[in-house]
């Protein structure tokens, strides 16, 4: 009986260790993510693909006056790189979601797709900056 007792809190406690290694794993990687999302380079590739949706953007007269990431949106993208969603002037009705990548040649990061909410784009479409 003890014997078996001793198997069964060791595989116990070997599944928990698993568990651990694999949730730190997990963290420190989001971890790693979030940084490259703070970064100076990420913030010039967010603001030149919003330039190229609204050539006024970050202007008092631009469409697009301002945004913020939403750190908490950070994912590991499936087919490689980052994803990340960026609020357009405070209104989380208009968001763009963007797939960061790094590029194996020169290691500079790049937009690889974006998709933007519907009312982000009628609101590009229409002009107004409200």
């Amino acid at each position: 009986m003890k014997k078996v007792v001793k198997i069964l809190v060791g595989v116990i406690v070997a599944i928990a260790l698993g568990i651990g290694g694999f949730k730190l794993m997990q963290k420190i990687e989001h971890d790693q993510m979030v940084d490259i999302v703070k970064s100076e380079e990420t913030r010039e590739i967010i603001e030149d693909g919003l330039k190229n949706l609204d050539s006024q953007a970050l202007t008092n007269t631009g469409i697009i006056r301002e945004y913020e990431l939403d750190y908490n949106s950070i994912k590991k993208n499936p087919m490689g790189g980052i994803i990340v969603t960026t609020y357009i002037n405070g209104d989380t009705n208009l968001y763009i979601t963007d797939t960061i990548n790094k590029d194996t040649i020169t290691g500079k990061l790049y937009i690889g797709g974006s998709g933007l909410s519907e009312n982000l784009v009628e609101l590009l479409r229409s002009g107004d900056s409200e």
